[in-house]
């Protein structure tokens, strides 16, 4: 009930500060931006904390050989971080409906840090040494070399519109991570860290 009312009463505020404001779409599109920004403050706290309980599972389940549990897990763990990118911009997170019409209308993501989806999700990407990296709406992929599957992945937008990549090369192997960063449709880079990503990729 107390969270009800301090609802109510910061909705009131931000009404009485738009109402100064020229009518019209403008004043429309301020108080939507004002309300966004106001329950991102309430919810981000918690979000973070389940984020943070979602790649323990996510790490724990993939330590286990458990990839269907781990793929499972990537694929809510993407969607609020693509939340948590839309929500930095002030706009709302597309629905994947939504997604998809933007994509094909040739509409730009939110935040020119974003990668759209679009870019890579269904798609092959190649490293220079012609290895194969394919990228699955559900947040997995493979990589291949020469033909022959050479390890499993699964990938998440990490809110500075890094992509973060987990891989293994087989049940009994260690995981490791990548950091890939699409500089547009056509080109992106890799690496060991988000500050050394030294490595090209480029559309297939």
């Amino acid at each position: 009930m107390k969270t009800f009312n301090f609802m109510m009463l910061l909705v009131c505020g931000i009404v009485q500060t738009v109402a100064a404001a020229d009518g019209g779409v403008a004043e429309f599109d301020k108080l939507q931006i004002s309300y966004q920004g106001a329950v991102e403050r309430e919810t981000a706290p918690l979000r973070d904390k389940y984020l943070a309980e979602l790649q323990k599972l996510r790490d724990s389940y993939a330590r286990a050989g458990n990839l269907a549990g781990a793929n499972v897990v990537q694929a809510e763990i993407t969607t609020m971080n693509q939340q948590v990118a839309f929500a930095k911009t002030g706009k709302r997170a597309p629905t994947e409906a939504t997604s998809v019409a933007a994509a094909n209308a040739g509409i730009p993501a939110a935040g020119a840090e974003v990668p759209e989806l679009r870019w890579f999700v269904g798609k092959t990407w190649l490293t220079n040494a012609m290895t194969k990296w394919k990228f699955e709406k559900d947040g997995t992929g493979e990589r291949e070399r020469g033909g022959v599957k050479v390890a499993t992945f699964t990938w998440r937008l990490l809110p500075s519109g890094m992509i973060e990549i987990l891989e293994r090369a087989a049940p009994d192997k260690p995981v490791t991570t990548t950091f890939l960063r699409f500089k547009n449709k056509f080109e992106a880079l890799f690496g060991s860290g988000e500050a050394s990503l030294t490595e090209r990729l480029h559309y297939e």
